[in-house]
């Protein structure tokens, strides 16, 4: 039977109609059931706890980046979970043969969290202001020009073979910035309220307090090893609190107020792993942590003196105390950083292993004897008495530092230990106003070194023409088997000359609350990889 005036194709939508209206009924009863029968429901702000408030917001301004720059900015290509290089931004890049010439193709849809296009152009643009403001400027040195091959295309041209560039390109570092933005509202401003492309933007920046971030509807990657390639669908906000206390930190962990603690203390960690509400993150760190030394400042200008200095640190007892969460270490590279190298490592144990009557011996060739039985050797009549700086804010180097001062002390070294935070321990040995100093450094390229120890980049105590030829060569071996080499040979000097004194490799860890799942923490550098996270409600 026909209906007067309705067709039959008519009559089909509409019984379609209803079975879709049925249907989608069906899913929100279902759905809703799940719900009343205890069917995970979603938190939508994640929180982070972390030690250190980051100095700027422009990682074009700054000396170290942290979580928030990792959120904010997006570079062009990362380091996958194997240590390869894989898009992030770019959608794909060429490298010609004799390493020269790289060439990054863009998404033809990217943007910049305010909605600006990110273009080949903003891209040049952005690696020219890096090299005009950054106080590792040097870094892109040897990018002699950058042209525009289309709207999506960007060409770096070489002046010769940069491996080392690769470090900083796979960073938050090597990101791109808004520098039109940057332009139009001054460095100072930008400093405050950047603009990138990474998965988050910034809302506020509470100074002493905490930072806040929403989520950037305009976010795409490339990233091959996550399953959601845009905006987190799950977390609409991240808040990052700056706790530079370890112990309430934990506490805030523990009492479910954040969700993610960056610099978890070593003292805790045998306790959280214990605690089945709480996952544990483990990477080693690709860097060391050492004792900068001014080999300007009498008696440390005598090398003798630094040997004896290497020679009495107990590093096992370091270990032990820090249960277990360092590496005892001895040459200036570490298992997680390129064109690392065991044998150096291995010679360097055997030159330097814990050996008191061996640093005694060294200091009294040079001069310094107890003379007045006090317990300090001295020397004219002055006795060896010096000052080491050390991190109030870093749990590794603050423990260590009362146990480098008992283990000097056994061969009649007296050191007096002088607690700031890190920055500042940081901005004084920039400064070369110090003596000793301990330091950490965190780099997966071994071209750090040339920030450390060479004569005109970044050490003005410290100087041998080989050691700055070697690193100057490293930095153009495109070959990592003849790099490897290069980067052997300036440790070997190192470890005669010994400017600086190499104490351990840190393991690093991230706790996290165990409502948060899918969450991924990548090596080298522990960066956190939210783009499949969600959080259940507890």
């Amino acid at each position: 039977m026909r209906v007067k005036g309705i067709s039959s194709k008519l009559i089909v939508a509409i019984v379609i109609l209803i079975v879709i209206v049925a249907s989608v009924s069906a899913y929100f009863i279902y759905t809703s059931q799940r719900a009343q029968l205890g069917a995970p429901q979603l938190e939508r702000t994640l929180i982070i706890a972390i030690p250190e408030e980051p100095e700027g917001l422009d990682i074009q301004q700054v000396t170290w980046a942290n979580e928030v720059h990792g959120l904010i900015y997006q570079p062009l290509v990362i380091l996958g979970p194997n240590m390869s290089i894989v898009p992030d931004l770019a959608v794909s890049w060429e490298v010609s043969e004799d390493g020269t010439v790289i060439i990054f193709h863009l998404s033809k849809d990217a943007k910049f969290s305010n909605g600006d296009p990110l273009t080949a152009e903003v891209i040049k643009k952005s690696i020219e202001r890096y090299k005009t403001i950054s106080p590792y400027a040097e870094d892109f040195a040897d990018v002699e020009r950058i042209e525009v091959l289309d709207e999506y295309t960007v060409k770096l041209i070489l002046k010769r073979p940069a491996p080392y560039l690769w470090a900083v390109l796979v960073t938050v570092y090597g990101a791109p910035v808004n520098a039109n933005v940057a332009e139009k509202v001054g460095d100072a401003e930008f400093n405050r309220n950047p603009v990138g492309s990474g998965p988050y933007k910034l809302v506020e920046w509470v100074r002493g307090s905490h930072v806040v971030l929403e989520r950037n509807e305009y976010y795409k990657t490339n990233i091959p090893f996550v399953k959601n390639k845009g905006p987190n669908p799950y977390i609409d906000k991240v808040i990052i609190r700056f706790i530079p206390e370890d112990l309430t930190r934990i506490a805030e962990l523990e009492a479910g107020r954040v969700h993610i603690v960056r610099g978890v203390p070593l003292t805790e960690v045998k306790r959280l792993k214990e605690n089945p509400n709480i996952q544990l993150y483990e990477t080693l760190s690709p860097g060391i942590h050492y004792i900068m030394v001014n080999v300007l400042k009498e008696p440390l200008n005598d090398v003798r003196v630094r040997k004896a200095i290497m020679l009495a640190i107990n590093r096992d007892e370091i270990a032990t105390v820090l249960e277990g969460n360092v590496v005892p270490w001895y040459s200036f590279l570490s298992p997680t950083n390129l064109c690392f190298n065991k044998t150096v490592e291995e010679l360097a144990e055997k030159l330097y292993a814990y050996n008191l009557e061996k640093a005694r011996e060294l200091l009294k060739e040079a001069g310094w004897v107890d003379t007045d039985g006090d317990g300090i050797v001295d020397k004219n009549g002055v006795p060896l008495k010096l000052t080491l700086l050390s991190a109030v804010d870093d749990p590794a180097l603050k423990k260590a530092a009362p146990l480098i001062q008992a283990h000097l002390a056994k061969v009649g070294i007296a050191i007096e230990i002088k607690e700031y935070t890190y920055d500042y321990v940081r901005s004084l040995t920039r400064e070369w106003n110090f003596e000793l100093a301990l330091r950490r450094f965190s780099w997966a390229d071994p071209d750090i070194l040339i920030y450390l120890v060479h004569s005109e980049y970044g050490n003005y105590t410290y100087s041998n023409p080989e050691v700055d030829r070697l690193l100057e060569l490293g930095r153009g071996v495109v070959d990592m088997t003849e790099r490897t080499k290069v980067y052997s040979k300036v440790q070997e000097i190192l470890l005669e000359d010994l400017p600086l004194i190499p104490l351990f490799v840190l393991k690093e860890y991230t706790a996290v609350n165990k409502n948060v799942k899918g969450l991924i923490v990548l090596p080298p550098y522990g960066d956190l990889i939210i783009h499949d996270a969600w959080i259940e409600k507890g």
